[in-house]
């Protein structure tokens, strides 16, 4: 018997992770003592393996800083850099794109990069674990509530400004507070209704705007050079001649410095170091979580 019970619990630990139903039919051969050990050997591997899931899911939940755990939140989506593969006479196209904002340009490199779509909602307590694990604290502000509501449910209409196309916020609350009534005329706590506290993800892929306009510049000088060898061709072919208008309408999707940050696959230009409102520039609103 006891040489019966041995090869029975090997046979258990050998078929641990297969499915239950097999685990059954197996204890089933053995005799009834046995069977019945196996039977409960199975039921606490089951709920250890169960709890052990939970575990590792908790720990991931954890190292993400606690955030995006509810159904209303959307999968972050990280950019990479198009800046060499982009079609950019397709990117100028007035067709095709219903435009939210006002950059049709801008709109169609965000839905090429994935960053189309809605923030993540979440909790206070999210957005605070956000920002102690790295994550910037942002707010913004809005003339209405109802186009805070808008901003959260999605998708984002994106505007522009000093660091070109993109979703302007601040760290300063107070700078919130002044987009929500520039003549001063409400109380404070309705124009503090009407202010969204944000973060982005610790692992949102942020640059500085003077960084930026480096590498910018950098880009641009290359494409430069090459406009002025097209030029001095005297009988262009047609693969030279197209190649002259594809980088001309590179020149002109650049000069727009969140299109640039857009096709890089930066989430967001930090110009807190060049603007006095320390405004920041979201590229990519996946990045962002909304306290609500």
């Amino acid at each position: 018997m006891g040489g019966e019970l041995d090869a029975a619990w090997r046979a258990v630990r050998d078929l641990l992770g297969t499915a239950a139903r097999d685990l059954t039919d197996a204890a089933a051969t053995m005799p009834a003592r046995a069977a019945d050990g196996i039977t409960k050997g199975v039921a606490r591997s089951v709920e250890t393996d169960a709890a052990s899931a939970r575990a590792v899911a908790e720990a991931s939940s954890a190292e993400r800083g606690g955030i995006a755990t509810g159904a209303a939140s959307p999968r972050y989506v990280c950019g990479r850099d198009l800046i060499d593969e982009a079609d950019y006479s397709a990117l100028r196209r007035s067709g095709g794109i219903d435009s939210l904002g006002t950059s049709p340009t801008f709109e169609r490199i965000q839905r090429l990069q994935g960053f189309d779509g809605r923030v993540t909602r979440a909790t206070s307590d999210e957005v605070d674990s956000a920002v102690a694990s790295g994550g910037t604290e942002l707010f913004r502000g809005f003339e209405e509530e109802r186009y805070l509501d808008a901003f959260v449910s999605g998708p984002v209409r994106p505007g522009g400004g000093t660091t070109g196309s993109g979703t302007y916020a601040s760290p300063l609350e107070r700078i919130a507070l002044h987009y929500t009534d520039p003549a001063r005329t409400q109380d404070l706590a309705t124009r503090q209704s009407k202010v969204l506290r944000m973060a982005l993800r610790p692992d949102a892929k942020t640059i500085t705007l003077s960084a930026l306009e480096s590498d910018r510049s950098r880009t641009l000088a290359q494409v430069s050079r090459e406009l002025r060898t097209l030029r001095s061709i005297a009988n262009p072919t047609a693969a030279e001649s197209a190649r002259y208008t594809a980088l001309l309408d590179q020149e002109l999707v650049m000069a727009d410095i969140g299109q640039y940050g857009a096709l890089r696959g930066w989430d967001a230009i930090d110009g807190s170091a060049t603007w006095r409102n320390k405004e920041w520039s979201v590229l990519n609103p996946t990045a962002l979580l909304a306290q609500r």
